[in-house]
């Protein structure tokens, strides 16, 4: 699978990200002013449910892209397996489902109707495992189907019918059918061959080494449930998903990177790795430039309630960004690891490789992560803090833990594979944002009317959020050569389309 163009799937994913950052936060907007904010926090309560029992579905992604990439053809293998894994995962959803429902005094019903979603993340999943490695830019039409299909079928049974978080949970059901739809369509050709039962052995017997990797992102989104079992309390999650819903925007520049695993993984050259990077900081610094100004006027479009949460946003953003340059970094490492080549490689081999030691820094940072959370609330309980400050410290908790990190994956990617950070790039990048921001932020004080109807706030904010975008790109283009050859690409591809 070398033929599998880096930067071209990478702007076809950003461009999508973009697009389902509009529809999302339309979407996030419809629910956010016609739920109140208990049912919100129950909704984000309901995103982690799901996510609990998802975890063991990598089993089968991990090792399908790895081997999609190297040429074998498990397709029809990997769907065939995450079906039977979800009948399983139903199960234990209901019955975690049923002591929650039991611990919070919340509807059980509105629960039971989500874990719909659980064999639908299963097989969606497992298509973007698939194509991941086949056609990467299928995962970004996955996005955008998702996303485009969201929207009026939120509008519909949230806002119109008024049918509430049911409303929420049966249009995201409905569009990740859609989704499935279009992977399937996109990713057939390598659906239609047999079913390796010697392969599903094979990933069994070293099942354990995805499960090792993805249980780290279990304990991980245990920080929703811990919150809302010690405070007792919903509120706290609605300025979570909130506030979370306008920092995630970053991690849409992370789509730049998403066909770079499966580049490494069929030609390890370092010159991909590089370019990607700087192309990564390229679109990732304006990101986080834009969420950290139109934080207040975000919350605002979102719920007027939620305005009190901006330095929550800030906090979040910068890390959802140190996120995404540590799973660069990691990635990079996992894809330059080959003890998977090996069918005869030993347990201690695998222990002494990334494939093993990658995953246990990620325990380190999720343990480390709840820990620290969990001992703040105890301490906290009873000095009457607010919702909104507890959730500020809880978010600087995330950021803070998380820098270490992927201060350890630049160096490693540096030490082990040769690869430098394009330090250069980075300052010239965030010195032309800097000067996008000030500039976008005085415009938006003097100009910016917080006026609580949406029809009047929006069609105000819009037209500064695009000035923002033309001075950076501007900017950009006229004094730093490589974004005018990656101007000329894009310029190349529409031409050949």
């Amino acid at each position: 699978m070398s033929n599998i163009r880096v930067t071209y799937s990478g702007l076809i994913a950003f461009i999508v990200g973009i697009i389902g950052v509009v529809t999302g936060i339309l979407f996030i907007t419809i629910v956010t002013r016609r739920l109140n904010p208990e049912d919100l926090g129950l909704w984000t309560l309901i995103g982690s449910l799901v996510s609990y029992v998802v975890i063991v579905e990598p089993v089968i992604s991990y090792w399908t892209s790895r081997q999609i990439a190297r040429g074998e053809h498990v397709g029809k293998t990997a769907l065939f397996t995450s079906g039977s894994f979800s009948c399983g995962a139903i199960i234990v959803y209901s019955i975690i489902s049923f002591l929650v429902a039991f611990a919070l005094k919340v509807d059980f019903f509105v629960l039971i109707l989500a874990s719909a979603l659980v064999p639908l993340s299963f097989i969606n999943n497992t298509l973007n495992g698939i194509a991941l490695s086949y056609k990467p830019q299928s995962i970004s039409y996955g996005i955008v189907i998702f996303e485009i299909s969201k929207l009026p079928l939120g509008f519909l049974l949230v806002y119109l019918l008024d049918l509430g978080i049911i409303g929420a949970i049966l249009a995201t059901i409905m569009a990740s059918i859609a989704k499935m739809i279009i992977l399937f369509i996109m990713t057939r050709k390598q659906l239609f061959n047999t079913i390796k039962y010697q392969v599903i052995k094979l990933w069994l017997k070293l099942s354990w080494i995805p499960l090792y990797n993805s249980l780290s992102g279990l304990i991980f989104t245990l920080d929703v449930l811990i919150y809302s079992l010690i405070t007792n309390s919903l509120i706290g999650l609605a300025f979570w998903g909130v506030a979370g819903a306008v920092s995630n925007i970053v991690g849409h520049s992370g789509q730049i990177s998403q066909a770079l695993y499966p580049k490494l993984l069929a030609s390890a050259k370092k010159e991909f790795a590089e370019e990607n990077l700087k192309r990564l900081m390229f679109f990732a610094i304006p990101i986080l430039s834009a969420s950290i100004v139109f934080a207040k006027p975000a919350l605002h479009m979102l719920n007027p309630l939620y305005i009190n949460g901006i330095y929550i946003v800030y906090f979040l953003a910068f890390r959802t960004l140190i996120y995404v340059i540590m799973n660069v970094f990691y990635n990079i490492l996992g894809a330059y690891e080959n003890i998977d080549t090996d069918k005869q490689a030993s347990f201690s081999q695998y222990l002494k490789s990334n494939l093993f030691f990658l995953p246990t820094l990620n325990y380190i940072l999720s343990g480390s992560y709840v820990t620290i959370l969990a001992l703040f609330l105890i301490l906290s309980k009873g000095m009457n803090l607010t919702e909104e400050y507890n959730i500020t410290i809880w978010s600087f908790i995330l950021l803070a833990v998380t820098i270490p990190f992927m201060i350890y994956g630049l160096v490693s990617v540096k030490r082990q594979c040769q690869i430098l950070f394009p330090y250069h790039s980075v300052t010239k990048f965030s010195f032309i944002a800097l000067i996008a921001s000030i500039i976008t932020h005085l415009i938006m004080q003097r100009t910016l009317v917080y006026n609580p109807s949406i029809y009047d706030f929006v069609p105000q904010l819009i037209p500064i959020v695009i000035l923002g975008g033309v001075i950076y790109f501007g900017l950009a283009y006229a004094i730093d050569r490589s974004a005018r050859d990656l101007f000329k690409l894009v310029l190349k591809e529409i031409r050949k389309k």
